[in-house]
């Protein structure tokens, strides 16, 4: 009985003496997404008609002369890049390429339109941010003054979550600007 009262008086103190906090269950953490610095090489090819510079964490799928992906395995994403002659057709090119891009505001909240002018390559074009859970959060085009226009979207192979994709988008951002600052055209 002593044992008892011994035990009761023990619970008794140890629950006075104990943190008035609450307890509650952690949320669920995000992981930390880093990527290594990319390193450049020039990517040219008979089966193409341009030239850039590409990330070597990218890997190169021509499906044609004028059409060739680059993959980001890692990150699980492609980067759909699209070679067209300019036939007297620059505003219809532009307009479909304005349009494709300006689809994705049904779920995007907000388009972030950065004009591009390279005056040693003579080349003009636009990178488009898209902002929230849409599906492309980067789409661009790049033109040079002559013929050619090559245009461009990121595509992530997951449900589209800007906080959870934004380290990915950021660092294939960087291979965007390289590629437009690089490109040339076979003529």
């Amino acid at each position: 009985m002593k044992n008892k009262i011994a035990l009761g008086i023990l619970i008794f103190v140890l629950g006075l003496t104990s943190c008035d906090e609450n307890t509650y269950p952690r949320p669920k953490g995000d992981v930390r997404l880093e990527y290594p610095d990319a390193k450049y090489s020039l990517l040219e090819s008979d089966s193409i008609n341009f030239s850039f510079e590409k990330s070597n964490q990218a890997k190169t799928i021509y499906k044609n002369q004028d059409w060739v992906d680059l993959l980001y395995p890692k990150m699980k994403a492609t980067l759909h890049l699209t070679n067209k002659k300019i036939d007297n057709n620059s505003d219809a090119l532009l307009k479909d390429i304005q349009e494709l891009t300006y689809k994705h505001t049904i779920k995007a909240s907000g388009i972030i339109e950065n004009p591009y002018h390279n005056e040693n390559n003579n080349t003009d074009g636009m990178l488009y941010e898209l902002t929230g859970d849409a599906a492309s959060n980067i789409q661009f085009y790049i033109k040079d003054n002559k013929q050619n226009i090559l245009s461009g979207a990121l595509y992530f192979y997951a449900e589209p979550n800007s906080d959870s994709l934004a380290p990915a988008v950021a660092h294939i951002k960087k291979d965007v600007i390289m590629l437009m600052e690089s490109i040339s055209w076979k003529n």
